[in-house]
């Protein structure tokens, strides 16, 4: 009587995606700075969001600014200033005054 063992072999499967070329010069330039590649960062950044550790809802609705915005640079300026303002917000627990003020005077 022969004895057979099953063999799995996974192979990575392959996919494209279509980026703005702004967002993968950005993307190729700085994982290269981290002295990673690009396939990592992405493989890396999709296994957080499966994992519940990244929101696809954020990270969706950021894009979708940051595309509407990218003809102006007033736009992404504000844009930046307004998420900045809400970082220091959400830091001090909602006690600042002074970034409430400044937002407010932009508008």
């Amino acid at each position: 009587m022969t004895d057979t063992v099953n063999t799995v072999i996974f192979f990575p499967m392959k996919t494209s995606l279509d980026l703005p070329d702004d967002l993968y010069r950005r993307v190729k330039s700085k994982s290269a700075l981290e002295g990673r590649a690009v396939r990592e960062v992405a493989t890396a950044l999709f296994a957080a969001w499966v994992d519940g550790r990244v929101s696809a809802d954020a990270t969706a609705s950021s894009a979708v600014v940051a595309g509407a915005e990218a003809a102006d640079p007033r736009r992404q300026w504000l844009a930046r200033w307004s998420e900045l303002a809400s970082r220091v917000t959400e830091a001090t627990g909602g006690t600042a005054g002074l970034v409430d003020q400044l937002r407010d005077d932009r508008r």
